[in-house]
């Protein structure tokens, strides 16, 4: 066990860390270092959550917290196959104190801890006898972040997401990009062009770190194939002990095909020869395992909620082109797919509307704290009348006071009235920069 901790924690050795870039999510962490509550951060495999724990690691060392208060774990390590009872955590906490000897408060890193059995009951264990230490835990699986923590570490987890890179982190890793301090229309206008083919191009290859400067096309889509099979066998079929896994590899590659659209149980079950109840399930294993997002139609009742169709969306756009069946060339569901993931980056409050009659839809309709967002995405210059008569439709039979309507497009920055409503058209390279923009009286 020593030798695993020497081999996980080289900052004992004045060895820096590779962070790569900044994550966002890094900041709302570090404000909340003073307070007893163990962090758990969850999201999709290879979204860089163990980059995100080495950049709280490096700040850490900065704020002068001594490199033996630190202890680091990836239990992905292959020796955790054959050693994956709870003890081992013991045994681990044990010889770092023995190694070490720390003196205070000491920083406790677990990333990829569900491999390890009954692990929330030895940090509950360890929170209620240790003031001294804060922990960080890691997991691939929502569930494992939500529910297992919910029923046995109540009131002392503080729970974050981590997704793939943003737009904006994207941006800081291209050599070619240079952002402007304040992000606004006035200092982006001249970058426009550059924008917009980075843009498309996550548009073909998405945000996952490790991918986005892999050149070779055909490399890039066997790691994404290979990142879509791990997900399956190793964290969901082995998770959820599914016996017929030839099912939920189907219906995955069929959600792929199908992404940022209207979807029914029924149509999938007889799309990969299944039935409703079964589709519904392995569903919700895969929104688990963050390869795939659903949302629901607009409704104030629930009951009419549930049985209107619902929406997929998938979890990035490289992912999706690599495994597809067949490539799509409808820029505008990658284009709206590209805008669904930067909104879920912000809240789960998404759902979509459309009319029955007129077929009149609102791509999603955002409930934050004090203002319902309605948002669509055309990804044209050419705007149709069609597009701005959606929000009306929806104001009228959704009376609601205080709204916003934003239309996304590919280069049209403007403001419009139509039939009473206020529509504001933004660039989708804006957009992406700064979801919260208010265009100019």
């Amino acid at each position: 066990m020593q030798e695993l901790l020497r081999k996980h924690n080289p900052i004992w050795f004045d060895q820096q860390l590779e962070t790569g870039i900044e994550r966002s999510t890094l900041h709302p962490i570090v404000s909340f270092l003073s307070v007893p509550h163990i962090i758990a951060i969850s999201g999709a495999r290879r979204s860089g959550k163990s980059f995100l724990l080495k950049q709280l690691i490096m700040h850490l060392l900065r704020t002068n917290i001594p490199a033996s208060n630190i202890v680091s774990m990836n239990f992905e390590d292959p020796f955790f196959v054959n050693h994956d009872d709870v003890k081992v955590l013991d045994t681990l906490l044990s010889e770092y104190r023995v190694m070490k000897n720390p003196s205070g408060k000491v920083f406790l890193f677990l990333d990829e801890i569900q491999n390890i059995s009954q692990w929330h009951r030895w940090l509950r264990d360890l929170y209620d006898r240790h003031s001294d230490a804060k922990v960080f835990i890691t997991g691939s699986n929502s569930e494992l972040l939500s529910v297992e923590l919910a029923s046995h570490l109540t009131g002392r987890v503080l729970a974050f997401e981590n997704f793939p890179f943003s737009f904006y982190e994207y941006l800081q890793d291209q050599p070619d990009v240079e952002l402007p301090g304040i992000l606004q229309y006035e200092t982006l206008y001249p970058m426009k062009d550059l924008l917009q083919h980075y843009v498309e191009k996550v548009f073909q290859i998405g945000l996952f770190p490790e991918i986005i400067n892999v050149k070779d096309l055909n490399l890039r889509e066997e790691i994404l194939r290979q990142y879509f099979q791990q997900v399956l066998f190793k964290d969901i079929v082995p998770k959820f002990s599914i016996r017929n896994s030839k099912t939920i590899e189907q219906l995955a590659y069929y959600c792929s095909t199908t992404f940022a659209s209207r979807f029914s149980y029924h149509r999938i079950a007889s799309a990969v020869g299944s039935n409703e109840n079964t589709i519904k399930e392995y569903l919700s294993y895969l929104e688990k395992a963050y390869l795939f997002f659903v949302i629901e139609h607009f409704s104030y009742s629930l009951k009419k909620q549930t049985r209107y169709a619902k929406k997929i969306y998938i979890s990035d756009e490289g992912l999706r082109n690599a495994t597809a069946s067949s490539f799509s060339p409808d820029i505008g569901r990658h284009a709206e797919n590209v805008v669904f993931l930067h909104l879920r980056r912000e809240t789960k409050k998404i759902t979509f509307w459309q009319d029955d009659q007129s077929g009149a839809e609102i791509d999603f309709v955002i409930q934050r704290k004090n203002q319902t967002v309605l948002c669509n995405v055309s990804y044209t210059n050419e705007i149709s009348q069609r597009e701005y008569k959606a929000f009306s439709m929806f104001l009228a039979s959704n009376p609601i006071q205080d709204y916003q309507c934003i239309l996304i497009t590919r280069n049209v920055y403007k403001k419009v009235m139509y039939e009473g409503v206020e529509i504001q058209l933004i660039p989708m390279w804006l957009f992406l920069l700064d979801i919260q923009l208010c265009l100019p009286d």
